[in-house]
């Protein structure tokens, strides 16, 4: 199923936020947006892209967005781009995951196993998968 806009904007807004119970309202997101991009986008407008009433940001308002989220303005819309893509996107974000993947290239399928291997019982000693149980 394609995602829209609205869609895709407020799962980055989750995503962006997930540490806090609820992320903040849409004075502050567009007010930070301003701040950390220099780029203009009112309350008003954020509310409708969210809401699904815009469905098309041009211009300064799309870059703000992408330069805010850390996506290429062209993210917003591709509609073959997935939920798991956004979750990898933002894994990837990480400077040690980006180096890990980038040097795992290559390697052979028993390599990256075995890599794999060391990850997940990595991520078992630290007890970060314990809540998906």
């Amino acid at each position: 199923m394609a995602e829209s806009i609205a869609d895709k904007i407020n799962a980055l807004i989750e995503e962006r936020w997930r540490e806090r119970p609820k992320p903040p309202g849409n004075a502050a997101i567009a007010r930070e947006i301003r701040r950390e991009t220099g780029l203009p986008i009112s309350t008003g407008y954020l509310w409708m892209l969210r809401t699904g009433q815009r469905g098309n940001p041009t211009g300064d308002r799309l870059r703000a967005l992408a330069t805010f989220f850390g996506r290429p303005p062209a993210y917003f819309f591709d509609h073959e781009v997935t939920s798991a893509d956004m979750e990898l996107a933002v894994c990837l974000r990480q400077q040690g995951v980006r180096r890990i993947a980038l040097r795992a290239d290559g390697l052979s399928e028993r390599s990256q196993r075995a890599i794999l291997e060391l990850v997940e019982r990595a991520r078992q000693l630290e007890q970060l998968d314990e809540a998906d149980d």
